[in-house]
């Protein structure tokens, strides 16, 4: 029974998320080239990865270019992080 409702909380963020930067007077910007895209990772919780599958270079500073990487805003992507952060935090909200 839990396993649905989390699934319902789950779809209803990703709805909420979707196109963020298109509400009024939302603070997202667009910042990749994707028709759809989901704003709710806007900083990827796997950017301190290197081998984190995405599309990313160094720059001279060190830091690393994501802007051309699109993985942390797919439906998939934050199904799959908001489904691990259930799995691996529940007996904390209890």
């Amino acid at each position: 029974m839990l396993d649905k409702w989390r699934k319902l909380h789950i779809d209803r963020v990703i709805e909420t998320t979707n196109n963020l930067y298109k509400q009024k007077h939302s603070i997202c910007k667009k910042c990749h080239k994707m028709d759809n895209i989901n704003c709710l990772f806007c900083y990827c919780p796997l950017y301190e990865d290197e081998n984190c599958g995405g599309n990313y270079i160094i720059l001279e500073n060190g830091l690393k270019d994501c802007s051309k990487c699109i993985i942390p805003h797919t439906e998939e992507f934050v199904r799959q992080q908001l489904l691990f952060l259930y799995e691996t935090q529940e007996d904390k909200w209890k």
